[in-house]
């Protein structure tokens, strides 16, 4: 199912179950395939799955952002949606496959934890000067220019990096 819905291929109805919570799957697993079907091209798929985000507890997304095989779409409405939500800026830091430009977009929620992945992984973090700028300014700092750009947004109508 996971595959099928990752690459496009899942049908309509295979796409509702997994909406409707009627197809077994790990809470997890089931966050992540929702997050895909929250960019579906059909709108009603779309709206149905954004709908049941909105619903699951942090620590699914958290679980989920942890395997290093996880969708880019996961991680892209984790840091559009979720940032401000305990764990889920650490664990985009943490997945060593999130792409640091993500990880920038939510440094201003980064707790010591998050901090420390990226340091563990230094290659990584001084790969990308944006990124390191973003967390070299402190929390206080981050938290409020990531509100003003998300003011900003608001104003212009544009909710999406």
């Amino acid at each position: 199912m996971h595959e099928q819905v990752c690459s496009g291929h899942a049908r309509q109805e295979q796409k509702l179950a997994i909406c409707a919570g009627s197809i077994p799957l790990s809470p997890d697993e089931r966050v992540e395939l929702l997050a895909v079907l929250a960019s579906d091209s059909d709108p009603a798929i779309a709206g149905r799955a954004q709908n049941v985000l909105l619903t699951q507890p942090a620590e699914h997304f958290v679980a989920a952002l942890a395997r290093a095989e996880a969708d880019p779409h996961l991680l892209t409405y984790c840091a559009d949606n979720l940032a401000e939500r305990p764990g889920i800026a650490a664990a985009l830091a943490k997945n060593a496959a999130c792409p640091t430009a993500i990880v920038t977009r939510v440094a201003q929620h980064l707790t010591a934890d998050g901090i420390q992945a990226l340091l563990d992984n230094l290659e990584r973090f001084i790969s990308d000067p944006q990124l390191v700028i973003a967390v070299k300014v402190p929390a206080s700092q981050r938290r409020a220019a990531g509100n003003a750009r998300r003011n900003a947004k608001r104003r212009r109508g544009d909710e999406r990096d």
